[in-house]
This record gives structure tokens, C-alpha cells and sequence, in this order.
């Protein structure tokens, strides 16, 4: 099967070693030469694979392959190879992670500490619920199927238990062929009943079970054991062998693991919930500095439950209520900040100044001004009556009296470190001071977490900064900027197959974010993927104006150089910089962006010019581009290229 499978897959795909076998296939670690990334594929086996049709599996493979989400790892591709005596064997690849299964980590550890397993059960429910509102469920889910990567959860085999049940399901079960796991299968899947996302729950509060009491709530000799018993008794209590499980989350899991599919949550994302419902009764018994964590992480799981935006009617320090009418103005300018393009940051101006005008005391507006402020300046945003060289003053005098509002406050000496990085482009001392006040202050704060990553990457700590966006995205699963970086992170890192996934999640997350766009565009320049990078660009393009349409030209000139039409490249490159030459200084991303462009057409003294226009060149962001972008590989070795870079001092690492 070896030898068949290398062949079917040669020129595409190089066999390097198998990785396991489970119940459904066998998976082996693979290169796509291609894209020149590693891969895992998966060969189902000739038992399952004779019981349905290969072509209408690999058709339904295909539709749920579209699923986008931070804790999904997606299909890449599928296609079948001979199996011997007339009969085709459908396999499909995935993106090769570097981590260990969650069985892995339970066979190592027995059990988990309450926190981590409440933690892992929260990102295979967020993947799920993604899945169910799409309408597909896993129907397998286990801790086989759950992978952890550097603290991230991912889950796996989307669909495909559905896609065998959906085409052969009556062709299975009189061939004796189970789909699912007894020990996880919910008593509806086990019987062969119809199966919804109750199921998967089911499923879930088993994993989590397990996790918390170091076993399945039912275990057997034989399957058919184990099956026998889910029908004849409940769930056995967990306290009795691990007291400091607070009982609302027994009572929650128990709820999961309900016979009846009628009597569980109505779904994850309310299991879930549950989970933290009676978690007092646990932190009373706790040491009083862990309570009072604890209690502050109790205080920001109401905040999520209640709604996000309910904190902005209270005053610091106050219980009176805000107005209504300036809370819905500092709404509208958040909205504009969070857009990224300069009529975002035009609206966020206005609204911030309106609302400081009639409440001087509102610190959040003074925040949003700030902020708003060094974004404009960063990316060399045009805005009507503010010329380019006062917006780092307006942001000091913003990020002032912000401090002056509420110095307690976590989200004003996040703001005092975004202004430092503008002060000073070429330090980052005073950055970190203000950045780790604010977490001081408030840990749970996914901004904050942003500010140091990008500030470790900056200074040669690549490592920590992936760390610490990862920190940003499991508090927030739907924070944009977090999941955009960690996407760059992995593309800094040469891991452009986690880059891919990171990249689709945050275009899913939000097709309208620029940042997003243009990240994608990037990695998939680099995986050889030019098709999909000149649509990422071009929707850049699309979304936003001023020197940004510059960035965006950019790179789709990059992308078509790289992949061999150099006269369109050329042409495009031509327009690009006579826009560019409205802009003085040049902004470093433009220079960066051009700067790619050319090294791809291998005109380096082009490339090397467009560098050089940039100034401080000691800029720690502009160095991190230069050490670390893909596109500058081709001229890294050139001396020319060399002298533009600046040393990063042996106490703040070294590189990508």
C-alpha cells in the first residue's frame, strides 16, 4: 500500500514517514512539493472505503472543507489511490501541526489541572458551534481528534464522519463497521439513531469527563460493553474522585452526558456557560491571592455573558450611569478605529473629540483618541484638518489625559504604550514598562497581550511573541488583530502551513478587515498560491484609500513577479510608484511593500533604493520586516542588503 500510495501521490505529494493508524485510516506525514510545507494525509481504509461511493465521499469532503476557524484544522486537498482489486481508497491532507494530541497529553498526565480542561473543552466547543451553525457535525469527536499546539486547541477530521454516515451509512452498519468511538459515542449514535449537534455535546462532556477524572465516564471490556452500560446506568458522579471539581461543573458535564438528547444544553456555546456557573464554591477554598484572581476572572466571565459593551455605561469608579447618547458616539468611533482604513480613523476622531468635549472625565474616549491617533500616524492615514506631523502630539496630549481620567485603569497604560512606541522608534524600554503595567492590571486584556508580542518580535523574541498571540486569541477567539498576528508569526517563522490556517481564520472572521487581506496575500505569495494572493490584494484594494491602495499594488506586483509575468509586474510597479511619490517621508510598509516586489523581479538596487528612503532606519518595526519577510530571502545575502540592517543587541535576541 506503501509503494501504491507513493506512486498515486508522486509529483505532488513525497511520502516521509507514516504517523499512526486509527479506526478510520491511516495518516502519514507528507511534503507538498508545491508549496514546499509539510502535511499530514490520511488514507482511509479498504473496509470503510469499499462501503460508499469515493467519488461522492471526496464531493462531500470537499463542502465541508470550507470550514474556517482558529480551532479547525482545514482539508487542503483529497483524491483516491488504487487499493487493489478494482477498489479505489479516498484520502485527504490536512496541515502537518507540530504539537501532541490530547490523548497524548492524558496518557502522559492522567489528569489535567480544572483550569486547562475547562480551557480545552472551551476551544473544541468554539470549533464545534462554528461547525453546527454551518450545519455539519463531527460525530467523532475524542481525544484522539483534538490537538494541542503550543497551548492552542485544534480539532480534526471535520465531516468526515458525517460524509461516511451520509453516503454508506446502512452499508457500514451491516458490515459490522461502527462510526465513532464507543467510550465518547453519544447513546443516539450508538444506536444507530438520528444524530444532531446534541450528539457531538454529548461527546464533548465525555472529553472533558475524562479530562477532570482521568477516565470515560463508561468503560467496558468490549465496545459492545461499553455501549450496554451507557443504556443501564447513568454517569458516575466526579466529586468522589476529584473534590475540587465545584459542583456546578459536575452538574453541567452530568447535564452534557443526559441519555436523552432533549435534556441537554440546546447547545455547546451553553455548555459551556454552565461550566463556570458555581465556580465560588471552589474559590472560597482557595488561598486568598488566588481567590482574588479568580475573582477577577469570575467578574470578566459575567462581562462576557452580560454583553461586552455593558461595562461603557459605568463610570470609573462610579455606579452612575453613563449617557446614553455618548456611549452610542464612543461605540461609532470604536467601529471606525477597529476599521483600519482612513475614514475609520477619521470617524473615530470625531466621535472621540465629540464625546470628550461634552465629558472630559470619559477615559475610554480618551483612550480611543490616542490610539486613533498613532494608528494615523503609523500608517500615514490622510485626515482633513490634521496634518501628519501634529497627530503624534495630539496623541501625548490624548494619552495624557487619559491618565489623568484614571491612571488605575489597565487600558490607559496600554495607550501610554502605543504612544511610546511613536515617541521612539528604535527602543523599546519604556513600551514594555507601560505594556506590562497594563497586564499587571488586567491579564484578560487581548490588546495588551498584541503590545508586547509585536514588541518581542521587534526586539529578536519570535518565539515569545507567537506565545503571547496565542495569549491574545484563547482570551478572544474572534479578535482579528491577534489572529492576523499570529498568522504573521508563523509566516516570520518560515511555518507557512499554520500561517495558511491563521490567515483564512481572520478573513473569516471578518472579509472586510485590511489587515487580514493583506496577511493572507502575503503567506500565500509565499506558499506559491499567486491566484489567491492577487484576489487577497486586490480586495485591499478594494477596502481602503490613501497610500494603503500603494501597499495593496504592491502586492499584487509582488505576486505576479513571483509567479513569472515580470512585464505585468512591471507595469503594475509603475503606477504604484507614482502614487508613492505623494508621500514624504514614505511610509515604511509602502517601502517594505515595493522594496518586495522588486528583490521578486530580482532587481535588487531597486529594491535596496526603496529601502533606503525609509527613515530612522534603526526603526525597530521597519528592521523586523527586513529580517524577517520572505520576500527579502532572494537579496538576504547581498552586502548592499546586509548594511541595512541594524544589529539586535545580544539581550533582545536574535531574529525571526
Amino acid at each position: 500500500m506503501n509503494a501504491r500510495l507513493a506512486a498515486a501521490l508522486a509529483g505532488k505529494y513525497e511520502l516521509v514517514r507514516e504517523l499512526g493508524e486509527g479506526a478510520m485510516g491511516t495518516v502519514w506525514l507528507a511534503r507538498d512539493l508545491r508549496h514546499d510545507r509539510a502535511v499530514a494525509i490520511k488514507l482511509l481504509h479498504a473496509d470503510f472505503a469499499g462501503a460508499i461511493g469515493v467519488d461522492r465521499f471526496l464531493r462531500e469532503i470537499r463542502l465541508t472543507a470550507g470550514l474556517q476557524h482558529p480551532n479547525i484544522v482545514p482539508v487542503f486537498d483529497s483524491g483516491s489511490v488504487p487499493g487493489g482489486e478494482g477498489t479505489e481508497l479516498p484520502w485527504f491532507a490536512m496541515p502537518y501541526l507540530e504539537g501532541e494530541s490530547l490523548r497524548g497529553r492524558l496518557k502522559r498526565e492522567g489528569q489535567l489541572p480544572i483550569a486547562e480542561a475547562v480551557r480545552i473543552a472551551t476551544g473544541i466547543a468554539d470549533a464545534l458551534q462554528h461547525a453546527h451553525r454551518q450545519g455539519i457535525v463531527h460525530r467523532d469527536i475524542k481525544p484522539e481528534n483534538v490537538l494541542l499546539v503550543d497551548g492552542h486547541v485544534y480539532v480534526v477530521d471535520f465531516g468526515i464522519a458525517k460524509a461516511l454516515m451520509e453516503l454508506g451509512g446502512d452499508r457500514l452498519t451491516s458490515a459490522g463497521l461502527a462510526i465513532g468511538t464507543p467510550a465518547y459515542m453519544s447513546p443516539e449514535q450508538a444506536s444507530a439513531g438520528p444524530v444532531d449537534a446534541r450528539s457531538d455535546q454529548y461527546s464533548l462532556a465525555t472529553v472533558l469527563y475524562e479530562m477532570l477524572a482521568g477516565e470515560p465516564p463508561f468503560t467496558g471490556a468490549t465496545a459492545s460493553a461499553t455501549i450496554a452500560r451507557r443504556f443501564a446506568e447513568a454517569p458516575r458522579p466526579i466529586r468522589p474522585v476529584r473534590p475540587a471539581v465545584p459542583p456546578g461543573m459536575e452538574r453541567a458535564i452530568l447535564r452534557g452526558l443526559e441519555r436523552v438528547p432533549a435534556d441537554r444544553f440546546e447547545d455547546v456555546g451553553a455548555f459551556t456557560e454552565a461550566l463556570a456557573a458555581d465556580a465560588s464554591n471552589a474559590v472560597e477554598r482557595l488561598p486568598l491571592n488566588r481567590r482574588r484572581a479568580l475573582h477577577i476572572l469570575a467578574g470578566a466571565l459575567v462581562v462576557a455573558v452580560v454583553g461586552v459593551s455593558s461595562w461603557l455605561f459605568l463610570r470609573p469608579g462610579s455606579t452612575g450611569p453613563r449617557d446614553p447618547a455618548l456611549v452610542a458616539l464612543y461605540t461609532r468611533g470604536v467601529r471606525g478605529y477597529h476599521r483600519r482604513t482612513p475614514a475609520g480613523a477619521a470617524e473615530a476622531i470625531a466621535s472621540f473629540n465629540d464625546v470628550i468635549t461634552r465629558d472630559s472625565t470619559y477615559t475610554e474616549a480618551w483612550t480611543g483618541l490616542a490610539k486613533t491617533y498613532v494608528r494615523a500616524y503609523e500608517r500615514a492615514f490622510a485626515i482633513a484638518g490634521i496634518p501628519r506631523d501634529s497627530m503624534l502630539k495630539r496623541a501625548v496630549t490624548a494619552a495624557e489625559g487619559a491618565m489623568a481620567a484614571d491612571p488605575g485603569s489597565a487600558d490607559v497604560w496600554l495607550t501610554q504604550a502605543l504612544v511610546n512606541r511613536q515617541i521612539d522608534p528604535t527602543e523599546r524600554a519604556a513600551t514594555f514598562r507601560a505594556v506590562r503595567r497594563a497586564l499587571e492590571l488586567d491579564s484578560s486584556n487581548v490588546e495588551s497581550w498584541h503590545v508586547l508580542a509585536i514588541s518581542l518580535a521587534e526586539t529578536g523574541h519570535m518565539d515569545e511573541a507567537v506565545r503571547a498571540w496565542r495569549r491574545s486569541v484563547a482570551l478572544k477567539p474572534s479578535y482579528e488583530q491577534g489572529v492576523a498576528f499570529l498568522a504573521l508569526g508563523h509566516y516570520w517563522q518560515r511555518r507557512f502551513d499554520s500561517a495558511a490556517v491563521w490567515a483564512d481564520s481572520v478573513v473569516a472572521l471578518d472579509p472586510t478587515y485590511v489587515l487580514g487581506r493583506t496577511t493572507a496575500g502575503q503567506i500565500a505569495v509565499a506558499r506559491g498560491d499567486f491566484a489567491r494572493a492577487i484576489a487577497a490584494f486586490d480586495a485591499t484594494r478594494r477596502l481602503t484609500t490613501g497610500v494603503e491602495i500603494v501597499d495593496g499594488m504592491a502586492g499584487v506586483a509582488l505576486a505576479e513577479a513571483s509567479a513569472g509575468r515580470v512585464s505585468r509586474a512591471r507595469e503594475i510597479l509603475q503606477r504604484a510608484e507614482s502614487l508613492a511619490a505623494g508621500y514624504a517621508p514614505v511610509p515604511h510598509h509602502t517601502a517594505i511593500y515595493l522594496a518586495h516586489a522588486y528583490a521578486a523581479l530580482a532587481e535588487r538596487e531597486k529594491a535596496v533604493r526603496w529601502i533606503e528612503q525609509h527613515e530612522p532606519r534603526a526603526d525597530l518595526h521597519f528592521q523586523l520586516h527586513l529580517r524577517c519577510d520572505a520576500p527579502f530571502d532572494v537579496i538576504r545575502g547581498d552586502p548592499r542588503f546586509q548594511a541595512l540592517l541594524t544589529a539586535v543587541a545580544p539581550s533582545q535576541g536574535s531574529g525571526c
